[in-house]
């Protein structure tokens, strides 16, 4: 069993502070796409899902990250 190492208070509060703010920008995103989805904008639309990803990839490699793991991969592209 390997054991973790713990991170130093100042990581975890920025990593803290990151997945905060990726709720947040999640909650703009709503708004976001709920003014395209009005606005009937098909291309705005597609940009904000790919921004979406883009949120929760940040978002779970920040948690991962709290945990101490991490996949190379993982970021997509």
């Amino acid at each position: 069993m390997t054991q973790k190492v713990r991170l130093p208070n100042k990581t975890q509060w920025a990593l803290g502070d990151i997945t905060a703010r990726c709720l947040v920008a999640s909650k703009r995103w709503e708004k976001a796409m709920g003014m395209a989805e009005r606005n009937v904008d098909p291309a705005m639309m597609m940009l904000l899902g790919r921004l979406r990803d883009d949120i929760a990839v940040i978002e779970r490699l920040a948690k991962d990250a709290i945990n101490g793991e991490y996949e190379q991969n993982n970021g997509g592209s």
